[in-house]
């Protein structure tokens, strides 16, 4: 697979899904989010490539589409991502169940932890199920450290993502907080009349654009299409601009040893991009992860995102659906005989819509 970089050359928006409709006095802000969905960055590289292609004003034309697909059949094109990228150097959102305490902050010391299955099960509304207990850590000093919270809107290095998913914590550099890598800027706008140029009542609206910090880029995989790319591209709303280039290198964290004990083995699946998951036992305990092998024990979801886009041949709004967050992780066990299944989806997808880039996991260890 083919990874390129989308180098954005201003500030970029991307909807939250937020309702935005004229006339609406109540609505002070539209907020933008980042990374945007695999859906928007997959558009985008699609429509570039259509350009390479030599793009007709009528639409696009047999050729085209036997190289691209058309509209959601993506034809002979699969996806990866979209990735955070600081200087060359691609970031992984952080597992939700990896904490960091606001007391050692204080202190100037940083400590982690990990959630994990506790020991015993309590009765919930779907079921016995082991719920996550977050493991005690002590300072130099004999102390209990306090105050354990998930890490929130952070990435973790390639190197640091491989000690987390080995069930080690990662070291003080190998942790960006989202702040560090973009930061949000406010913008008003007004509506004109496409034919008289002019404003009406209501036509005032503000959104908040983001502005990703120096070296800051997004990475993308592309299987199936071996044209040239263009330089340039346009990236989410208001058409903004980004360069377009082939990524020099390109590496995910390697998988943890995977150890059987009594004949079970305990493993972690964690997302790096949104899943959409429409059974039901990747949320109760001893359910399936549809993909993969084994059982359900617990597992540390995070809010579901609201997913869209843009219908190009309707010109409407695509109706949204709620996905699963990256950094959701779920600890999962089966039998030793089926761990080379568990080590091959390593980088694999689950749920719906994997040639778009969605529901890719990485896999880890727990005890």
């Amino acid at each position: 697979m083919k990874h390129y970089l989308l180098e954005p050359l201003d500030t970029l928006f991307f909807g939250d899904g937020s309702p935005f409709n004229a006339g609406e006095t109540g609505q002070m802000e539209v907020l933008g989010t980042f990374p945007p969905s695999p859906t928007t960055v997959v558009g985008a590289l699609r429509a570039a490539f259509a350009r390479e292609l030599g793009w007709p004003r009528n639409g696009w034309n047999q050729r085209i589409v036997e190289a691209l697909g058309d509209g959601r059949d993506l034809g002979p094109l699969r996806f990866s991502g979209p990735y955070v990228v600081k200087d060359g150097d691609v970031l992984f959102p952080a597992p939700l169940h990896l904490l960091r305490s606001k007391q050692s902050e204080l202190e100037g010391k940083v400590h982690f932890t990990f959630l994990k299955p506790g020991g015993n099960a309590f009765s919930t509304d779907i079921g016995e199920a082991r719920l996550p207990e977050a493991e005690a850590k002590r300072d130099d000093s004999g102390r209990e450290i306090t105050g354990f919270k998930p890490l929130g809107d952070a990435y973790l290095t390639r190197e640091g993502m491989e000690k987390a998913l080995r069930g080690e914590p990662p070291g003080p550099d190998e942790v960006l907080d989202g702040a560090t890598l973009w930061g949000g800027e406010p913008r008003v706008g007004i509506r004109r009349h496409p034919e008289k140029r002019t404003t009406e009542e209501d036509a005032l609206y503000q959104i908040t654009h983001v502005r990703p910090k120096k070296g800051v880029a997004l990475a993308m995989g592309v299987d199936g299409y071996d044209g040239e790319a263009p330089g340039l591209l346009t990236l989410g709303g208001e058409s903004r601009m980004a360069g377009l280039k082939s990524a020099s290198s390109f590496a995910f964290p390697k998988a943890p040893a995977l150890e059987p004990e009594g004949g079970t083995l305990r493993y972690t699946a964690t997302l790096i991009t949104p899943a959409r998951l429409r059974e039901e036992g990747w949320r109760k305990p001893c359910g399936e992860l549809p993909g993969l092998p084994g059982k359900v024990v617990s597992a540390c979801a995070g809010k579901p995102l609201m997913i869209g886009g843009w219908d190009t041949e309707k010109k409407e709004p695509l109706a949204l659906e709620p996905h699963l967050p990256p950094g959701s992780t779920w600890f999962m066990e089966v039998s030793a005989d089926k761990a080379e299944k568990v080590r091959k989806m390593h980088a694999g997808h689950i749920g719906e819509r994997q040639e778009w880039g969605y529901g890719q996991i990485l896999i880890g260890a727990w005890r």
